[in-house]
């Protein structure tokens, strides 16, 4: 069975102010509602009633803490271009991804590969046994591609209002 999809949903129309909203807490999360209110020239109540009709919506689908990996002992980060069997197989090998705790992400992808993920690991033989004897074994893959990531100068970067 599929995993779940975002683009199963129409789409939804909001104006320049909530996406004035938006910008503010993709760029810090626990900014307070007074703080974009002031910001905005609107009210506390004006900005709670446009998060939650946003959250609603599913535009807003959670906050989240930005977390420094290699702090925590994770400082190779890697994007795995994958190769996996066609058809129904596909969806049993992401299942089996996601039990992967050095997982952090996947996504269907068209062309030459099925499935891209994104690993954290410790160091690089970490990475190797992730690959080797985690992904390596699961029943449907057929190849992998690896690029370690080097450094990531822009992440998050999607803005919603225009730049002049």
């Amino acid at each position: 069975m599929p995993l779940s999809s975002d683009r199963s949903r129409s789409r939804v129309h909001i104006d320049q102010q909530d996406r004035r909203i938006l910008e503010f807490l993709m760029a810090n999360a626990r900014v307070s509602f007074q703080d974009i209110a002031q910001e905005l020239g609107v009210s506390r109540a004006t900005v709670h009633e446009r998060v939650k009709k946003l959250t609603q919506l599913g535009v807003i689908q959670g906050y989240h803490a930005a977390i420094n990996w290699s702090l925590l002992g994770y400082p190779v980060t890697a994007l795995i271009a994958l190769q996996t069997e066609q058809g129904q197989a596909s969806y049993s090998v992401l299942e089996d991804l996601a039990k992967i705790r050095e997982v952090e992400s996947a996504y269907l992808v068209a062309g030459r590969f099925d499935c891209i993920v994104k690993v954290r690991a410790e160091s690089h033989e970490h990475l190797q046994v992730v690959l080797f004897d985690l992904i390596g074994k699961i029943r449907g893959f057929h190849r992998a591609e690896t690029m370690v990531v080097l450094t990531t100068p822009l992440e998050n970067h999607l803005t919603l209002t225009p730049t002049d």
